[in-house]
């Protein structure tokens, strides 16, 4: 009878384990699947900073601002929203006058990618 007994708890002992492990196993593939998610989300954004980088590089050039500094830096909140500042930076544009610098500007202004969870700032690096 006492075999009998303990053949019941390791059964019990054994279905328990399994089924810990079978909680655990699918709460790590719930897990994993977010993570690449949040990865797949990630990439997003970088191609569209990448291209971003890329236009202001490409429309300044045409400009006559050949080899101009262009920096792109962003700050999440934990909500997952996003602001960007775009920073430009050229020797002719420390010496045009405040208005044509303005006009400039306003063009930069309107390259941005659209996502309704992100903010963009443009600014010039001025050196005098």
């Amino acid at each position: 009878m006492g075999g009998k007994r303990r053949s019941g708890r390791n059964g019990l002992a054994a279905a328990l384990f399994l089924t810990l492990a079978a909680i655990y196993l699918c709460a790590g593939t719930a897990k994993g699947g977010t993570d690449l998610s949040i990865q797949e989300l990630e990439g997003y954004y970088q191609d569209k900073e990448r291209a971003l980088v890329e236009d202001v590089k490409t429309f300044l050039n045409e400009e006559g601002f050949v080899h101009s500094g262009v920096m792109l830096t962003r700050v999440v909140d934990a909500d997952g929203s996003r602001e960007y500042t775009l920073t430009v930076h050229h020797g002719k544009i420390d010496r045009m006058k405040e208005e044509s610098r303005k006009a400039l500007q306003e063009r930069l202004e309107g390259m941005i990618f659209e996502d309704p969870d992100s903010i963009f700032r443009h600014e010039f690096l001025i050196i005098q």
